[in-house]
């Protein structure tokens, strides 16, 4: 169906063309002073626009038209002398009424027009003889009697039509909802057995089995991640075909994703004669914006897909980076691998849904075939694409590009070492133990509180565990032991995960309200992030659990005082309390007699958290940009001098090195206006200056931990 506006607007066009040749019949055959009244016309088109600007109502809208059409069209032809030609002008404007698909206008209009052809009928047949016979009017009445029915029953046959799609679009609406309801529950009820045969399967895993045993659990192991990674795939799709997938930008580090992806890659290779050879340009910039979750998974999607259909040879992943503006590039993707290859005639089938080719010849490989279509998908969604090139029995090459913006355009220069033989990763090693905190698990399954609980055990505390939400308020409101950290799985019977959160937040203290909350769910639907902050959580954990997201989670939330961090294989003495120190305090604080540091102002950089405060002064001495700064000098490259300095300028000043931060921002500007012999005058006692603020601050930290 048309919308109402586009109705109105064909109809408006339709009388504008009608009067036009009105206006220019009564020019040729009367002069001006009859073109004149004919342009009167136009006065129907001006009143109906104007009406339709004030008011929204259709019917008024409609009503306003065919009056003022019906009276300016007699008008008009009366003057003219074409008032037997009438009835075809009330016939066109009748059409247009009758897309409009209301029963009862259109038989006003019926009525009305009728009236007025019967009234002239009537009175005036000595003006319509001038046009045309009596007869032929008399037919032409008879005809426009039998069109205004079928107008009406067409109608009235619109509007049912309209109504019945209306209806059935309300249903569809009902199923997608209905869909995205079953694919949440979905998602939940599954991925809930499954934290318990991925998280028992890796505690047995960790235990002194024998042979035969420990190939057994690295067999469920496997077997469950690829399960997991076939009902990821699928929640994908219909989160595509449904329009519900969102892209979510962030600044991420082009370094960790890539590590993140070889990674994955490499474990998948374990066994095979392939090598993994890595072609990164070194100008790729350091930190990017876009959807960092979306790029890993196409990355490992291709990766995936050439680890599969290559038994011997190489796979080669390659890519470059397009810069387009100081902000802005494209990144240049490449997987090539030495498989089997794809014919020509399976060429158009792999970005389709479910399209795994030659299948009698590749029943050994996992996946539902929804890889590349959701790839395709995704790519799109992000303003990029892809494509593919193959031999047979030669190889494929899969190749995409992706627009991105850029936060830091230092260069990544990503060194790696994959051009070998895969070897085996190393197991997951945690990076701090913490015996002291206090963590509580909310979960209704008792097998997902056991999975948590024992993992959980690996950094040196046994947490507490609760089955219902309603004992976790009580806990908290009670405040008879103060938990460090919350974690909250989404769905229980009762009284559900966000439910909770959003009561403990009511209570009246600050504990509850400042307590951190980690959502702990087998709910893997886009959006429910939201749904969690929203509702006062801190943060996301998806089941089933992996080590090394709970190290981030728990590193990120708990205390640092009561974090034991494990460098070497040995532990370090924890950083201790993160309360803010008076000033007669802080000048018995080692920190305080850093040279050519504010303390205070450093701390108040930080919002007042002396924690915060030391954990950046530890960043800032283990990223030493010094060596990028003297290797840009000795070059002559001007341009990434200039954004070396900005980068120490900014650092020194968030730890209180203003005075260090004034001398980088004038080589700042020197870089960039290209001033030699500013930069040659002062570099060097910079940068001898700035490496023994980075010294000082190292041996004070060392200290501090002793």
């Amino acid at each position: 169906m048309l919308p109402f506006s586009t109705t109105i607007v064909l109809s408006l066009i339709e009388y504008f063309c009608v009067t036009v040749l009105h206006v220019i019949y009564a020019f040729g055959h009367f002069g001006i002073t009859e073109a004149l009244w004919s342009a009167l016309g136009f006065i129907p088109i001006l009143l109906t626009i104007l009406v339709f600007r004030l008011t929204g109502k259709e019917s008024v809208i409609v009503r306003v038209f065919y009056i003022s059409m019906l009276a300016g069209s007699y008008l008009i032809s009366w003057k003219i002398e074409t008032l037997g030609m009438l009835i075809m002008v009330y016939f066109a404007g009748a059409l247009m009424i009758a897309l409009h698909s209301n029963r009862k206008l259109m038989l006003e209009y019926s009525i009305a027009s009728s009236v007025i052809i019967i009234v002239m009928a009537i009175f005036q047949m000595d003006s319509i003889d001038e046009v045309c016979s009596s007869q032929l009017y008399y037919i032409y009445m008879i005809l426009y009697a039998f069109g205004m029915v079928t107008l009406v029953f067409m109608a009235s046959g619109i509007k049912n039509y309209k109504q019945k799609m209306e209806e059935k679009n309300e249903e569809a609406q009902n199923a997608l909802e209905a869909k995205g309801n079953f694919l949440a529950n979905m998602s939940h009820e599954i991925r809930t057995p499954m934290n318990a045969i991925c998280g028992m399967a890796q505690l047995l895993s960790e235990r002194d089995l024998g042979e035969e045993e420990a190939g057994y659990i690295e067999t469920i192991q496997k077997s469950s991640e690829s399960l997991l990674s076939i009902i990821n795939e699928i929640l994908d799709f219909s989160k595509i075909d449904s329009g519900k997938m969102e892209i979510n930008e962030y600044e991420y580090h082009f370094n960790s994703l890539l590590q993140d992806v070889l990674s994955i890659i490499e474990f998948r290779l374990k066994g095979k004669s392939v090598k993994l050879v890595t072609e990164i340009s070194p100008n790729i910039p350091r930190i990017l914006i876009g959807d960092e979750l979306r790029i890993r998974q196409i990355l490992i999607n291709l990766l995936n897909n050439a680890v599969n259909f290559t038994h011997k040879g190489s796979i080669t992943l390659k890519m470059v980076w397009v810069s387009q503006a100081e902000d802005k590039g494209v990144l240049e993707v490449e997987v090539k691998d030495t498989g089997i290859g794809i014919s020509e005639e399976n060429m158009g089938k792999l970005f389709k849904a479910f399209g795994q080719i030659d299948t009698r010849k590749n029943r050994n490989v996992e996946g539902t075939g929804l890889g590349l279509a959701i790839s395709k998908n995704l790519l799109e969604l992000m303003g990029g694409g892809i494509w593919a090139t193959s031999i047979p029995d030669y190889g494929s090459t899969f190749s995409f590009s992706l627009p991105q913006r850029v936060k830091d355009r230092r260069p990544s220069n990503y060194r790696n070492d994959h051009n070998i033989v895969i070897r085996q990763n190393d197991e997951f090693k945690i990076s701090f133990k913490a015996p002291t905190a206090r963590v509580m698990i909310v979960d209704d399954n008792k097998v997902n509180l056991q999975v948590a609980y024992e993992i959980m055990k690996r950094f040196g505390f046994e947490a507490t565990t609760i089955d219902n939400g309603s004992e976790a308020i009580n806990r908290i409101e009670e405040h008879l032991i103060t938990y460090d950290i919350i974690f909250m799985d989404h769905m229980m019977p009762f009284m559900d995960g966000v439910e909770t959160t959003e009561k403990i937040r009511a209570l009246d203290s600050t504990y509850a309200k400042e307590i951190p909350i980690v959502a702990l769910t087998a709910n893997a639907i886009k959006g429910v992030e939201k749904q969690f902050k929203d509702a006062g959580m801190n943060d996301y954990l998806p089941k089933p659990i992996h080590v090394d997201q709970l190290n981030d989670i728990l590193k990120r939330w708990l205390p640092l005082e009561k974090q034991i961090r494990i460098v070497d294989g040995e532990e370090m003495k924890p950083i201790q309390s993160s309360r803010f120190k008076t000033k007669e305090e802080l000048e018995e604080d080692i920190l305080y007699v850093l040279k050519g540091v504010n303390v205070e102002t450093g701390i108040r950089n930080c919002g007042g958290n002396r924690n915060v405060y030391i954990r950046i002064l530890q960043t800032f001495s283990s990223s030493n940009l010094s060596s990028g700064l003297v290797n840009y000098y000795e070059s002559a490259d001007w341009n990434n001098y200039e954004v070396i300095a900005h980068s120490i300028k900014g650092a020194c000043r968030n730890i209180g090195a203003d005075e260090l931060a004034d001398r980088a921002y004038k080589l700042e500007l020197a870089g960039k206006s290209a001033d030699e012999a500013y930069i040659k005058a002062n570099h060097d006692a910079f940068v001898n200056d700035y490496r023994e603020l980075i010294s000082a601050i190292t041996r004070a930290i060392i200290e501090q931990n002793r």
